[in-house]
Formats: C-alpha cells, sequence, structure tokens
C-alpha cells in the first residue's frame, strides 16, 4: 500500500470513530428510540467512508442497504418529532453524498429506477419531522420537500456530471488502446514482412542458381539471423500487449502506458541498410545528414525509419530488376525533413506474383505522415522509381540541426 493509500485509511478510520462518538453518544441518555435515529444516520454517513468491496458487500450494496434503513426509520419511528432534528443533518448529508455516488456508478440499465429511490429516499428524510409536527401543515410539508429538493438536484447533477466524465474518460482510455494495439500492429507487421521478405528473396535466389558450400553457409546464417529478429519483434510486441493487459485488469480505467516495444530511428538506419544490401544483390547507397540523428522527437524519427523500410520491403517484393537503391535523410529548407528512397529498377516484377493481399502498406505511411502534418509520395522518377516523405521539424531541432 502507498503511503498516500495509508494516509487515507487512516483518515477514514478517524471519520468513522467520530461519527460512532458524535452520533452514538448523544442516544445513550435519552430513549431506547433514539438508538434507531443514531443508528440509521451512522450508517447514512459511514457507507460514503468505509472501503468497498468488503467481502462480498459491494459499494452500491452498502448504498441500497443504506437507503433501505433510512426509508424504514422514517416509517418506524414512533418517538417525539423534536428528537429527529438531532441526527437529521448527519443522516442527510450521507444520503446526498450516496445519491450523488449511486447516480454515477449505477449500470445503465439501472440508472433511471437506482436514481429515483436515491433521490426519492434523500428527499423523504426531512418528512420524518415535518409529518409528526401537527403545526407545521400541508404547507409546512411542501415548503420543506422545496427546500429539500435544492440540494437534492445538486447531489444528482453532479454524480451526472461525474458520470458523464468518467464515460468519456473511459472511451478516451479505449481509443488510446485501441490506437496503441494498432500502432504495434503496423510495427510489427513493418518489421516481420521486411525480414520474411528478404528471406524469400534468399531462398529464390538460392533456387535459381548453385551455391558453394560457402556461401551456402553464409544464406543460411542470414536467414537464421532475418527470422530470429522477426521472431524477437513478435516476442516484444506480444509481451508488451501482455503487460498492457495485466495493467489494465489490475487498475480500471487507468491510463495506459506507452508500448515498451523498441522505438527504431535515424540511428538504426546503416544497420537496416547493411542488412539490406547484405541479403541481396542490390548495391545500396545511404546518405544520412549526420546532425539530425538524434535531434527529432521520437515518433518523427520512428515515421521516418519506418518509410524506409517499407520502401526497401516494397524493392524486395516489386522491384526485382533493382540493382541501385539510394536512401537520403536530409533537412530540406529551414524546417522540413526529408526521406527519399529511390531504385532503379522501378515497380515491376513481383518477387512473388502469386501472393494475394498486401499493397496497403505506403496508404498507411501517408497517414502517419498526414498525422504529423507530412506527406509521402511516389511515383516515377529520373532514375526509376522514388518514394519520398516529408515531415516538418520543430523548431529547436531546426535550430539545432541548422547551428551544427
Amino acid at each position: 500500500m502507498t503511503k498516500s493509500g495509508r494516509a487515507l485509511g487512516r483518515w477514514r478510520s478517524l471519520g468513522i470513530w467520530a461519527a460512532v462518538f458524535c452520533l452514538g453518544l448523544p442516544a445513550l441518555p435519552g430513549p431506547p428510540i433514539a438508538l434507531l435515529l443514531a443508528f440509521s444516520a451512522f450508517v447514512a454517513l459511514s457507507v460514503p467512508l468505509l472501503r468497498w468491496p468488503w467481502g462480498r458487500i459491494t459499494e452500491n450494496t452498502a448504498a441500497y442497504t443504506a437507503l433501505a434503513v433510512s426509508l424504514l426509520t422514517d416509517v418506524a419511528y414512533v418517538g417525539k418529532p423534536g428528537l429527529v432534528l438531532l441526527w437529521m443533518p448527519f443522516e442527510f448529508v450521507g444520503l446526498l453524498v450516496l445519491t450523488g455516488r449511486l447516480i454515477r456508478r449505477a449500470r445503465p440499465r439501472r440508472l433511471i429506477p437506482v436514481a429515483l429511490v436515491a433521490v426519492l429516499t434523500t428527499t423523504a428524510l426531512p418528512l420524518r419531522f415535518t409529518l409528526r409536527t401537527p403545526e407545521s401543515g400541508t404547507s409546512g410539508v411542501v415548503i420543506m420537500v422545496f427546500i429539500t429538493l435544492m440540494p437534492v438536484a445538486c447531489a444528482a447533477g453532479i454524480g451526472g456530471y461525474l458520470r458523464a466524465t468518467d464515460h468519456r474518460r473511459q472511451r478516451a482510455v479505449l481509443q488510446a488502446r485501441r490506437e496503441q494495439r494498432l500502432h504495434m500492429a503496423r510495427v510489427l507487421h513493418d518489421f516481420v514482412a521486411h525480414e520474411v521478405t528478404g528471406m524469400v528473396l534468399e531462398v529464390q535466389a538460392a533456387q535459381a542458381s548453385a551455391y558453394d558450400p560457402e556461401q551456402h553457409q553464409a544464406l543460411l546464417s542470414r536467414v537464421e539471423q532475418a527470422g530470429l529478429r522477426a521472431l524477437d519483434s513478435m516476442d516484444r510486441t506480444l509481451q508488451t500487449l501482455r503487460e498492457a493487459e495485466d495493467e489494465h485488469h489490475g487498475t480500471p480505467g487507468q491510463e495506459p502506458a506507452q508500448p515498451s516495444t523498441r522505438v527504431y530511428g535515424l540511428a538504426d538506419l546503416p544497420d537496416l541498410v547493411r542488412r539490406f544490401a547484405e541479403s541481396s544483390s542490390i548495391t545500396t547507397e545511404l546518405d544520412l545528414a549526420e546532425e539530425l540523428v538524434g535531434m527529432l522527437p521520437r515518433e518523427v524519427e520512428e515515421t521516418a525509419y519506418s518509410l524506409v523500410l517499407e520502401s526497401l520491403t516494397n524493392v524486395r517484393r516489386h522491384a526485382a530488376s533493382a540493382r541501385l537503391v539510394r536512401v537520403a535523410v536530409e533537412q530540406a529548407g529551414d524546417a522540413v525533413l526529408r526521406v527519399s528512397v529511390t531504385n532503379d529498377g522501378g515497380s515491376g516484377k513481383s518477387l512473388h506474383p502469386h501472393r494475394e493481399g498486401g499493397g496497403t502498406g505506403l496508404v498507411g505511411m501517408d497517414e502517419r505522415f498526414k498525422i504529423l502534418g507530412g506527406t509521402v509520395t511516389a511515383g516515377p522518377s529520373a532514375d526509376g522509381w522514388q518514394v519520398t516523405g516529408t515531415l516538418p521539424l520543430p523548431s529547436p531541432a531546426a535550430g539545432n540541426a541548422a547551428a551544427r
């Protein structure tokens, strides 16, 4: 238990003991019927103070019980009317809190009946005094009901407002979790598709021409490393999903944590380009502005890396005749990052023409760039086929890059 939780527990205990002392002590010298009033007030005050659930008793069940005790006391009390006034303010405060809580946390199908019962029970409490006082008359009863309705309406309004706030927050949390899962799915697809496509390319090349033992051993090593990297990506993603699910069940309504999967950036591009070149016969060149590495926000670097990864994967899939690929990452203008991948083979014959599906990688990449205020274009160029993405640079990053 945290320090704040222990402090809250001490305050709860102090409140319960204060309620026992303040409500029970005045009832001792009075008539026995006074104990009924003190007990009803104590139940209405203690239910909001206690920690629930308590065994099998939930918070709503305890609140319903407090309402029932209050209604039974209204009907069963046969003592002097003036004795009611000693405990009624305390019980009224407790019922107001319970009314707001029940409206806030009741199930949607039970909201209307629960709200009606809570409001009527709280409104009926002052009638415990006025109906037993002949001097008040009908006008006194009506006036008391109208006076009581104002704080009851406030409690119900607060409960409704908090209910709507909780609903919006839950929807926001669910939407954030959905977006995180989609993000992790895209990341997993990008990396696994890249590695698997490389493995397919290696196998196809091995089938097309005979390898000597040394080349064959190097082939098996590259395929093994690609498979291990794909498995590692899947393991990290699944581990992140399990951790997020455990956190969700452990603390309902908790804001989702950021994914713990590894985030790739511009510093990882040389290794990506090197692996691409080693797994194919395509000459690959990288022109990376070193002053940009580590100077950009996480989402900008990750998106730029993803575009290069997707483009290289597409070269493997759709540009079997490519012999040269150029990757360039540079600052264009004062505040624009430009990422381009150019190959001299166009977008012709696919490496696996019988494969169905796919074709949505650049569409999804375009959406990711638009979220960050950038653009993605793909089409023929003077050198063959080019994919270009632009992203706006934040002012501090652009200033630092220019200063270097």
